[in-house]
């Protein structure tokens, strides 16, 4: 453009030369003017032509560009709009999940209060058992004390009875009695002569050896019938040596008698409790490890006892007594092997008893105490089938 406007800024001054100047300015006009020309033409073929390339390379460039931006803003739209999708996504996931948190700790609270109010019945359960076992257990030593007393009031009497009848006067008449047989005396009549009889010495009666109290008792009846059918007999007179005899004796004290009785079966309570539990004999076998118990209640054996007490009772079918002596070997002796075992039976008790939910309790708190013993092996097995 600023070549074109000096071509014709040298037209005007070519024109305007033309009307005044010589012909040699004319000349050197119409040179100048040739070589501007020239110069146009070349500035033409140089710099437009290099301007238009540069213009059409210029529009390329562009033109690339803006499919550049045109593709680059479809992935920014695409991507946008998968941003979005995705963030909708996340909050109905999130929304969900929520929902999920809020309705499972909605149902483990729930459940988590059931278990308590299940504990709460199960420990007023524990402790109306426990109550009423005890006034089982005080009404039975109560009769055991009155037992004891009556047995021994009778084996006062027996012995004072003993007593009476050794030192009575009919006891010494059958023996004098017995005696005067024995030597050939006869009975006189007062109104006949009297007849002066050699009297042989005395023979003293032996005295039995008494074995039990039982059979002092019979001896002692046997005696009182010997003693009456004597003293239904008429007496013979006394000779002058049966005067100078001593008395015999006509039985043996009580107390010897119940000192030669023999001692009770079994070295101690518990092994025959444990006798009587391998014989099956649960009555009795509970009876004597109650009386072991009784005896050394804090002892090495106490634990011992009290399982196998629980076990006495669980083979009677008595689970819910079973119950509570399995938790006093919990409660009292956790730290004894037999623990682990007093909670599986502990268990098992509440499923004999249809309390399912009590037993899955009981098996999880073994398996969480207790997870390397084989009775949480058990556990988790009978866990499996409730």
């Amino acid at each position: 453009m600023k070549s074109i406007r000096n071509l014709a800024v040298a037209s005007c001054s070519l024109l305007l030369l033309t009307q005044c100047a010589s012909q040699d300015e004319i000349r050197d006009l119409q040179y100048q003017l040739r070589s501007v020309n020239q110069k146009v033409e070349d500035v033409k073929t140089n710099t437009v032509s290099q301007m238009q390339k540069r213009q059409a390379s210029s529009v390329s460039k562009i033109d690339q560009v803006e499919d550049d931006t045109q593709r680059l803003r479809s992935t920014l739209e695409e991507t946008s709009s998968q941003t979005q999708q995705f963030r909708e996504s996340t909050n109905e996931s999130i929304a969900r999940l929520q929902k999920s948190v809020d309705s499972t700790r909605t149902e483990h609270d729930a459940k988590i209060n059931e278990i308590n109010q299940k504990l709460t019945v199960l420990d007023e359960k524990l402790n109306q058992v426990a109550e009423s076992f005890g006034k089982a257990q005080q009404t039975k030593i109560t009769d055991a004390e009155k037992r004891a007393q009556e047995a021994a009031k009778k084996a006062e009497e027996a012995k004072q009875r003993a007593a009476a009848l050794s030192s009575a006067p009919v006891a010494a008449a059958a023996v004098t009695a017995t005696a005067g047989a024995q030597t050939g005396v006869v009975n006189v009549n007062p109104n006949t002569k009297k007849t002066k009889v050699a009297a042989a010495p005395p023979v003293p009666e032996p005295t039995p050896p008494a074995k039990t109290v039982e059979a002092s008792a019979t001896k002692k009846g046997t005696e009182s019938a010997a003693t009456k059918k004597g003293a239904e007999q008429p007496a013979a007179p006394a000779t002058p040596a049966q005067k100078n005899a001593p008395p015999a004796t006509a039985a043996a004290p009580a107390t010897k008698a119940a000192e030669s009785a023999p001692a009770a079966a079994g070295s101690d309570p518990l092994s025959q409790g444990m006798n009587q539990f391998k014989n099956k004999n649960y009555k009795e076998a509970y009876k004597s490890f109650e009386q072991n118990l009784s005896t050394n209640p804090k002892g090495s054996q106490a634990a011992k006892t009290l399982f196998y007490m629980g076990e006495s009772l669980y083979n009677q079918g008595e689970y819910d007594l079973a119950i509570l002596d399995y938790q006093k070997v919990i409660s009292n002796h956790g730290s004894d092997g037999l623990a682990s075992n007093a909670l599986l039976k502990q268990g098992m008790s509440f499923e004999k008893l249809t309390d399912h939910e009590t037993a899955k309790i009981i098996y999880k708190k073994l398996i969480s105490e207790h997870g390397s013993s084989p009775e949480a092996a058990q556990a988790k097995e009978r866990l499996g089938k409730l």
